[in-house]
């Protein structure tokens, strides 16, 4: 529990020090907020002093009180807790930079190989968020996790979770005002609602029932049964969710229907030797359109987009709804050059081009043949890939599939103009600079792991440290690009692999980049982290000099493999 009483004590460190700014004033209400948080995360975390003084709290303080307090009274107010920090044996020796909430995360565990299931974790205690995410990645669930509700909400329609766990007490918006905005989804997904508060009475629990949350958990909780509980939730939703044939915001069929076809045309490859083509379809920036209007607009234009394409399709295809702008369709007795026509021309379609707006979205695919020998992880993994190298691709003059979306008129032209679409594989992005040496096997490389956000540094290391037992490695981690820069460790005669972070204070990640690929003969290979739907970010990157870019959230799996990939190019493997 240290670790997760430490961020408790740094999270309170700096709640404290905003509410006693000489000008602050500080309304009843947020005194109240702060003493429910306090007594929900430490009686979970093993901190009975403070879930006392909260208790204490909570009698002087009303949820619906008018009460401001002003600099002199917030220094009597908060002294019992001021004293509880001094009277800690956990001192907190650094004051982390950037706070959890900016920035959502993704982890998945890298022992299950069967499709994990996912959880949304949305809770104002950045303590409790890192206990709770790393309880249930200890057991091989995809945490999504996040102190932001409009970062949780967004999550939530791009990620489609299995389970949503909620707190009552957020920042600018209530937890019930949170589900009344998700509910009538979750009713349609069968996504359960797991409500987790400090506040157990009866007239709250009964709230939160009637607005459709399937469990409720009062605060402090054992951390058994919340796994119990939350293992429960998702197995039902697994369960119903596997019986049903369509996805319910789009119409498209749903994956487990697709899988266990695709598993039954492999069958038939074997066999029959008939060929068979996987096609992965993106509809890239639902994000920003889901922003500039509502979530309601962009199912609605999903629905458009799909159904205009299944009009095109054979009776044979299988055509599926994976998340946000994600499809994906099966062609049985097509080969990848036919699919790749064959979806070129109704993506190009003015039928499709008019749904789309013009400048705010594109679609993008990518084409794989489907062998009887290759694993389905594989297959998905290897028509992802296309959609992941395909900036690269642009920017080198590649012949790929990026149909950026027009009005008619300009989609003519296009065609007239014949442009080059994707091919069954596309070649592996290539950077223009100088080779890495292979290293000695008895040499470690260097491994750095930039980042400035606390608990995503922590996640990699961790991850980094698993892979030491296969290759040599050297690993440090920096807080921004400034410090990586300052440790003379950095420009010594060495190979370096760097995972660094685009957006970073002081020095952010493209200044390190432009500085590292400045010097002669470059030693270092970069592993470059930007936000989901930052195509501009990543385009820069690569012409910077990336050899390989991630998109947070990510999978740990993914990482994994991307990293190991980087490593076997530098020539590091035991």
């Amino acid at each position: 529990m240290l670790k997760y009483q430490i961020l408790f004590k740094l999270q309170l460190q700096e709640k404290l020090q905003k509410m006693l700014e000489p000008n602050a004033q500080i309304p009843e209400q947020e005194l109240y907020r702060l003493a429910h948080s306090i007594k929900g995360t430490a009686g979970t975390i093993e901190l009975p002093e403070w879930y006392s003084e909260a208790l204490r709290l909570l009698t002087t303080f009303k949820e619906d009180g008018q009460r401001v307090f002003d600099h002199e009274q917030m220094v009597i107010i908060l002294e019992p807790l001021y004293e509880l920090i001094q009277q800690s044996d956990v001192e907190p020796e650094v004051k982390e930079t950037a706070p959890i909430e900016k920035i959502p995360f993704t982890i998945t565990s890298p022992i299950n190989t069967t499709k994990a299931r996912t959880v949304l974790i949305i809770d104002d205690d950045i303590g409790l968020l890192t206990l709770l995410k790393d309880e249930l990645v200890s057991q091989n669930f995809t945490v999504l996790a996040t102190t932001e509700p409009e970062q949780g909400l967004a999550l939530f329609y791009d990620k489609r979770p299995d389970c949503v766990v909620l707190d009552l007490v957020l920042p600018g918006m209530n937890g019930f005002e949170l589900l009344a905005q998700i509910q009538d989804l979750c009713e349609r997904h069968f996504i359960p609602v797991m409500i987790i508060s400090a506040s157990g009475n009866k007239e709250t629990r009964m709230h939160g029932y009637a607005m459709g949350a399937e469990d409720f958990m009062i605060k402090p909780f054992d951390m058994d049964e919340f796994s119990l509980h939350v293992r429960r939730l998702t197995s039902k939703r697994i369960k119903l969710t596997e019986l049903l044939l369509l996805d319910s915001v789009t119409g498209a069929y749903s994956m487990p229907f697709l899988e266990r076809e695709l598993e039954r045309y492999q069958e038939q490859t074997r066999v029959h030797e008939t060929e068979v083509s996987l096609i992965v379809i993106d509809l890239q920036g639902l994000r920003n359109y889901n922003k500039t209007y509502n979530f309601a607009k962009g199912d609605q234009l999903l629905r458009q987009v799909s159904d205009t394409i299944k009009l095109s399709l054979r009776v044979e295809d299988i055509w599926a709804h994976e998340r946000a702008g994600r499809f994906y369709l099966l062609q049985p007795g097509s080969a990848p050059a036919q699919s790749s026509a064959f979806i070129d021309r109704i993506l190009y379609s003015p039928q499709v081009a008019s749904l789309i707006p013009a400048g705010m979205m594109r679609i993008r695919y990518g084409v794989v043949p489907v062998f009887a020998t290759t694993d389905q992880s594989q297959l998905f993994d290897q028509v992802n890939q296309q959609l992941l190298h395909l900036n690269t691709a642009l920017e080198q003059g590649k012949s790929v599939s990026s149909i950026p979306l027009q009005t008619p008129s300009r989609m003519s032209r296009s065609i007239d103009a014949k442009p080059v679409v994707a091919h069954p594989v596309i070649p592996e992005p290539t950077i223009s600079n100088p080779p890495v040496p292979t290293v000695s096997v008895n040499e470690p490389l260097r491994l750095a792991i930039v980042d400035d956000d606390p608990l995503i540094r922590n996640i990699l290391e961790r991850q980094m440290f698993d892979l030491e037992q296969e290759y040599l490695l050297d690993i440090r981690v920096y807080t921004d690009g400034k410090e990586f820069l300052n440790d003379p460790w950095h420009d010594e005669s060495a190979q370096y692999l760097l995972i660094l972070d685009r957006m970073m204070p002081r020095i952010n990640g493209m200044e390190v980049l432009s500085r590292l690929r400045g010097e002669e003969g470059s030693k270092y290979t970069v592993l470059m982290l930007t936000g989901v739907d930052d195509e501009q970010g990543i385009t820069e990157a690569i012409r910077a000099g990336a050899d390989d870019y991630m998109t947070k959230p990510f999978s740990m799996m993914e990482l994994e493999a991307r990293v190991r990939r980087l490593l076997n190019k530098v020539g590091v493997a035991l």
